[in-house]
């Protein structure tokens, strides 16, 4: 039995809307002891059992984070696209010039398996360093039935060597294939693709709905196929218009609707009403020079809210965590309490997860021994990674003697 005591607990198990530190859940001098991969005992320290111990030296200890939403197996590098934003293009602008997601598909399908795995497991050991434990890791960049399968399989065996565990998604309409007829991707990813990727192990499904990707009837045809086989439905949604996604992913009963920077007030009613969270991506908008989607009006509707990196190669390549946590704060109006909520049980409720996200029994034996005692200071001094000890399923994954505070 792993003991972690005297430590600040955040438990999480209070609502995110919640003023102050309250989405936290503290418990002062507080103690979680782990056997068998699951918590047995959160508390004082002074009641809890005896065992291995780690003393937390007052610090702050939360349950290991949740990314809901990432693009993180691709090969190549879009570094000239990030120049050319800068100078003014935009990002429909860039992928009609033949760059954007259709490039990263030709270096991904050009990589070896062995590339792949190679950068995926360095991304995810980097991640797991910072204090996540699980990542979603969506496929997209391969854009037939074959590479798409190949991207799922990828990101397994890259989770398997990082010691991250990794909720691989079919994002199958993502962006049209080359040479193929939208009726024709279409049909092959509701018939071919989907089921094929349920056999090898995916857990949830995803399209891109807007303009210059997939219409709202295109995507209801690919998640309902996707539901059908057991898969969690997930949706980009209003990215870059008010295309309806939100209300198209409340209508379908979808686990989480993603960006949502130009949602209306009737989609984020929709979503309170089906349950289906939020995932804002702040660090993605900042990176276009967007607006990112404020969490106000969600959180005031009851609409659960998660933040996601949405690590790829084109439009956020940004990793640092105490940063995506600094942008919920800075750019979603977050407080710093509600932010880490948003990365931890609001992010583990977008996925479907209730084995994680709340330190309490029963509860998967996944936490976090940060470098300081209070919450805020994650965000506040952002850019650096605070974590000292993570652990998953009750094993330490990653220790160091010391972070930046």
């Amino acid at each position: 039995m792993l003991v972690v005591k005297n430590a600040r607990v955040a438990t999480m198990t209070s609502a995110q809307a919640l003023p102050g530190d309250g989405p936290l859940g503290f418990i002062e001098d507080g103690a979680v002891a782990m056997e068998n991969e699951r918590i047995v005992y959160v508390g004082p320290s002074s009641g809890a059992p005896a065992g291995e111990t780690l003393d937390a030296g007052g610090r702050l200890v939360t349950p290991g984070l949740v990314d809901p939403h990432t693009h993180l197996v691709f090969a190549g590098d879009r570094a000239h696209e990030y120049a050319q934003r800068i100078a003014g293009a935009s990002y429909l602008e860039i992928a009609r010039a033949g760059g954007g997601i259709r490039s990263t598909v030709r270096a991904t399908r050009a990589a070896s398996d062995e590339e792949l795995i190679e950068c995926a497991t360095k991304r995810l050991r980097r991640m797991l360093a910072s204090g996540v434990t699980t990542v979603e890791v969506k496929t997209g960049y391969g854009l037939t039935v074959a590479d798409e399968l190949r991207m799922l399989r990828i990101a397994q065996q890259a989770g398997a060597a990082a010691g991250c565990e990794v909720v691989p998604t079919l994002l199958g309409l993502h962006a049209l294939p080359e040479g193929l007829s939208r009726e024709a991707w279409i049909r092959q990813v509701c018939e071919e693709l989907l089921p094929a990727a349920a056999h090898a192990g995916a857990r949830g499904c995803d399209a891109f709905c807007e303009e210059g990707a997939f219409t709202r009837d295109e995507c209801s045809r690919a998640l309902s196929a996707g539901q059908a086989l057991g898969l969690a439905a997930h949706l980009h949604a209003d990215q870059l218009s008010d295309s309806g996604g939100a209300a198209l992913a409340a209508s379908l009963g979808c686990a989480s609707a993603d960006h949502l920077e130009r949602t209306s007030t009737a989609g984020i009613a929709a979503m309170a009403s089906a349950g289906t969270a939020a995932v804002l991506l702040p660090l993605a908008a900042w990176f276009l020079r967007d607006t990112p989607a404020g969490a106000k009006p969600f959180l005031d509707a009851g609409v659960t809210v998660a933040l996601g990196s949405n690590l790829n190669p084109g439009s956020q390549r940004m990793e640092s965590v105490s940063l995506l946590l600094g942008a919920g704060c800075l750019f979603c109006g977050l407080t710093p309490a509600q932010s880490l909520w948003a990365c931890t049980r609001g992010a583990a409720r977008a996925l479907g997860l209730d084995d994680r996200g709340v330190l309490e029994p029963g509860r998967r034996a996944d936490l976090v021994l940060w470098d300081c005692k209070d919450a805020a200071h994650l965000p506040y001094h952002a850019g650096v990674e605070h974590a000292l000890t993570v652990i998953a399923r009750g094993i330490v994954v990653a220790n160091r003697e010391s972070a930046c505070n």
